[in-house]
C-alpha cells in the first residue's frame, strides 16, 4: 500500500518536499515505518531519529496498524482538529502579527477582577548569537487540538476562569510578539498560575517548532525546552 506522510520543519527542509509518498506492505506498524524510512533514505536517518509519529492528528502507540487512507505526520520534537475549533477565537495560530489589546479584550469580562496576559517576544540575543530573524511553523490542525486540550485543561482545574493561547507562524524579527497566553478570573491569584501554566504547557506540547537565523549566516531548528523556564521562547 502506499502511505502519504507529511513533514514539517527540519524534516521538511532535508526532503525538499512537505510530503512523502511510501509504498509499504500491508499491516505495516507505526514501530516499523520509521526503520523502512530509514532503509529507503538512509541519509536521513540522523533527523529521524527522534520524530514522533501522528496519526488522523494523535500520537499514537507504536503497535498502531497503518491504513492507506491515514493522515500521517512525521513530528519533530516540539518543545514536545476538534469540531468547532475554527470558531473557537481564544485559540489562534496566526501569519499575521498579534495585538496584545485585542487579546485583551477577548478576556474581558465583567465578573472578572483580574486579567493576566504573558507576551512572548522576538529577543535579538540568545547568550552570544545574534538572531537575524526566527521562522515559526505548525502542523495546524494538530496544533489547535492540543492547545484545546490545554483549555480544557486548565479551566477545569480553574473553575470559573477564561483562558487564551495565541501562536505566530512564519518569518518574525527581534521584538515582534510569538506568543500571548492570558487568563482573565474573578480573582488575579488564580489568573497568574492559569497564565503561567499555559505558556508551560503551550511550549512543551503543541506542534510548533521554531527555526532560528543569525546574523553570521548560521542556523538551527529548535525543539522548545522541556523546562520551566517561561523566559526561553
Amino acid at each position: 500500500m502506499q502511505l502519504r506522510i507529511a513533514l514539517f520543519a527540519n524534516l521538511r527542509e532535508h526532503f525538499q518536499t512537505r510530503e512523502l509518498t511510501l509504498t509499504v506492505p500491508n499491516g505495516t506498524t507505526v514501530a516499523q515505518l520509521l526503520p523502512i524510512l530509514c532503509e529507503e533514505y538512509p541519509e536521513a536517518k540522523p533527523s529521524l531519529e527522534k520524530v514522533m509519529v501522528a496519526v488522523n492528528q494523535v500520537l499514537v502507540p507504536a503497535q498502531t496498524v497503518l491504513q492507506e487512507t491515514d493522515e500521517i505526520a512525521l513530528l519533530p520534537p516540539v518543545g514536545g482538529g476538534s469540531p468547532g475549533l475554527e470558531e473557537n477565537t481564544r485559540l489562534r495560530i496566526s501569519p499575521v502579527p498579534l495585538v496584545v489589546e485585542d487579546a485583551y479584550r477577548e478576556l474581558e469580562d465583567v465578573n472578572h477582577g483580574g486579567t493576566v496576559l504573558f507576551v512572548g517576544t522576538v529577543r535579538e540575543w540568545t547568550r552570544d548569537r545574534q538572531t537575524l530573524y526566527l521562522s515559526y511553523e505548525a502542523y495546524d490542525p494538530m496544533a489547535l487540538s492540543q492547545m484545546h486540550q490545554i483549555q480544557q485543561d486548565v479551566e477545569r482545574q480553574f473553575p470559573g476562569i477564561t483562558t487564551l493561547q495565541w501562536h505566530r507562524i512564519g518569518k518574525l524579527t527581534p521584538l515582534d510578539i510569538a506568543v500571548i497566553c492570558g487568563a482573565s478570573s474573578p480573582h488575579r491569584k488564580q489568573a497568574f498560575e492559569a497564565a503561567s501554566l499555559l505558556i508551560e504547557r503551550l511550549k512543551k506540547e503543541v506542534a510548533i517548532w521554531k527555526k532560528e537565523v543569525y546574523v553570521d549566516g548560521d542556523s538551527v531548528w529548535q525543539a522548545n525546552a522541556q523546562s520551566t523556564d517561561v523566559d526561553k521562547i
